[in-house]
């Protein structure tokens, strides 16, 4: 994802994203956000739902929910916590399954597809676009 998406996230949702610059042992979130520009909305989406659920947590349960892992595998969005509830969990499923039919580079409607040996949701434009490269 482009440094200036992965900024306005980290920005937006501080609950949530705290440990996007801690160290490697701490967080997978030292990578940032491993994932095409075009789930950026699904992401910003689910992660202002996420952030409003941690921020209903007790005061001193919050630091609890991290974000620590934001990638995609297998052609789809896995979204990771350091904990999570129920409500979060079906949160997460929800933007992951709207991945799985999201262009990962531009955000338009795609399927999942093998692709040269690895699986990837994009749209037809996308799909010809990588193919030249």
């Amino acid at each position: 994802m482009k440094k200036e998406l992965d900024e306005a996230l980290c920005h937006d949702f501080p609950l949530l994203y705290a440990d996007r610059n801690e160290s490697m042992k701490q967080s997978l979130m030292c990578f940032g956000f491993e994932v095409g520009d075009g789930w950026y909305g699904i992401i910003h989406e689910l992660s202002e739902k996420l952030e409003a659920m941690i921020a209903a947590q007790p005061a001193d349960k919050q630091h609890l929910f991290r974000a620590l892992q934001v990638k995609e595998k297998f052609g789809t969005l896995r979204f990771y916590m350091t904990a999570s509830t129920d409500e979060m969990n079906s949160a997460i499923s929800h933007a992951e399954q709207l991945s799985a039919v999201t262009c990962a580079d531009c955000g338009l409607p795609a399927q999942q597809e093998p692709r040269s040996g690895w699986w990837s949701t994009l749209c037809d434009r996308c799909a010809e676009d990588r193919d030249k490269r």
